[in-house]
């Protein structure tokens, strides 16, 4: 079972590695990460490795992801990390459900790093709870939100991140 535990990791590493995106947007830190698959929403480009989230329509899911918000709100919660484009040039881009893979968190303290889409950051935003950026492909670090708790700082652009922030309830 051990060994088992071991290729799942080395198969999303392998494919991490392989992913376009390796220096920007977001990209799993740890081995605490696994794939799925989900579907999405219909007519809705997302670049690769950005976060996704619930869909609302009406006050209450679609059942499909789409883009991630600013933050856990109305419903919309944080599910994971998009490892391949949707392209308004794909053959299943207006279609509702196409399945993509999604690298989820096994728990709420896997990391991921992250891109500085807007501020100033610097050692002192460890520990800060911030706002995703509205591109979903880095992080707001001097705007307060509950977009992601940031765990580490690399360099002025790229640091560490978790999503342990609570999720919100739609009817």
């Amino acid at each position: 079972m051990k060994r088992a535990r071991e290729h799942g990791s080395f198969f999303i590493y392998s494919l991490i590695f392989k992913m376009a995106n390796v220096t920007t947007n977001f990209l799993p830190a740890d081995g605490n990460w696994e794939m799925k698959k989900f579907g999405f929403k219909a007519s809705a480009a997302i670049a690769e490795g950005a976060l996704v989230g619930w869909e609302i329509s009406g006050n209450t899911t679609t059942g499909n992801l789409t883009v991630y918000g600013v933050e856990n709100a109305a419903g919309a919660d944080f599910v994971g990390i998009l490892t391949a484009p949707i392209a308004a040039t794909d053959s299943d881009y207006a279609t509702a459900g196409k399945l993509k893979s999604v690298l989820i968190p096994k728990h709420a303290l896997a990391e991921a790093y992250f891109t500085v889409a807007a501020g100033t950051f610097t050692t002192a935003d460890i520990g800060k709870t911030v706002e995703t950026a509205s591109s979903a492909t880095g992080l707001a670090v001097d705007t307060a939100g509950k977009g992601a708790r940031i765990t580490a700082y690399i360099s002025s652009t790229r640091g560490k991140c978790s999503f342990s922030l609570p999720t919100t309830e739609t009817a």
